[in-house]
């Protein structure tokens, strides 16, 4: 029997059917599939390398979907940027028919994508001043996603060195701050994107009606938020209560601060039943570790704007 040949899609491939709308709404359908029980995903393998590096490995199924997803994720490589790829297998068959090569660009972007769809959900409607704690990649993608949904006004940045912020500010339209208070002193919107191990968010440093999206903390020993942050929350969420339990900011949280936690998925359907109102001065917070359906969607409906 004659094995049927595994397709590789490259990244230029998937940058041509791939642009934040679609990246926004693959997650959106994650999220719905999630809250729906109609997505079947294995816990994430984890691996940090004692010489330097990650490795993340997540995927699934959402139901009724052709291809289940497996994504490699790589980054803080020694001599090396970001990288990953991710795997499609036939749901009927159990065949490997494809492999996207694109070198991790999905993530980044399916990232972005679940970081304005919190927005969406808990932030306040109408035009945006954002600051951004953190000058890599993940910033970058942020940045152009919230752009692409949203008004924004205004952008202010921080960074962990002087000189990173500097070079990144005007590379995206940004104004380099020299600290968090200047960042986000009337910030509507503040994304934490660092890869710390100490938080670098306070109590202080949220205004009434701020919203803050923590994307960081992803493996043991990550953390980008005080505990104050959660003390003064109106609302907490998570993408995925267990993950982040075990991998994002809830791991340094007490016990009341883990069961007011609420899956993202939760909030979705609650606002799109109308249940959700957010009050002017609430403080939002969300901590996005990334889930596997989120990879799933995304990748699947690149396959299908690709035809296969």
């Amino acid at each position: 029997m004659t094995r049927p040949s595994i397709r590789v899609v490259d990244l230029a491939e998937v940058q041509s059917v791939v642009d934040h709308a679609l990246a926004y709404r693959a997650v959106h359908a994650a999220f719905e599939a999630i809250a729906g029980d109609a997505v079947e995903a294995p816990d994430e393998l984890a691996l940090r390398l004692s010489t330097g590096g990650e490795v993340h490995i997540k995927g699934g199924w959402l139901t009724g979907q052709r291809w289940l997803v497996f994504k490699v994720a790589t980054g803080s490589f020694p001599v090396a940027g970001n990288g990953g790829c991710s795997l499609l297998v036939d749901s009927r068959t159990g065949a490997v028919g494809a492999l996207i090569d694109d070198g991790g660009w999905l993530t980044e972007m399916r990232t972005a994508a679940a970081g304005v769809l919190a927005t969406d959900l808990l932030a306040v409607d109408g035009p945006l001043t954002v600051a951004v704690i953190g000058t890599g990649v993940q910033a970058r993608f942020q940045l152009a996603a919230l752009r692409a949904r949203r008004e924004v006004t205004s952008v202010r940045v921080w960074g962990r060195t002087s000189t990173s912020a500097a070079t990144f500010a005007p590379e995206v339209g940004a104004t380099a701050c020299n600290s968090i208070d200047d960042a986000v002193h009337d910030a509507d919107v503040i994304v934490t994107t660092t890869s710390s191990s100490a938080a670098v968010l306070s109590a202080a440093h949220l205004r009434p009606g701020v919203h803050v999206t923590a994307m960081g903390a992803d493996m043991v020993g990550k953390r980008e938020l005080a505990s104050g942050v959660f003390e003064r929350a109106t609302v907490i969420a998570v993408d995925d209560r267990a993950t982040a339990r075990r991998v994002g900011e809830l791991q340094h949280a007490p016990l009341d601060v883990v069961d007011r936690a609420v899956p993202l998925a939760q909030v979705l359907l609650a606002r799109l039943r109308g249940d959700f109102v957010r009050k002017r001065d609430d403080i939002t917070v969300v901590d996005l570790c990334g889930v596997g359906a989120c990879d799933a969607a995304i990748a699947g409906l690149a396959a299908e704007a690709l035809g296969l």
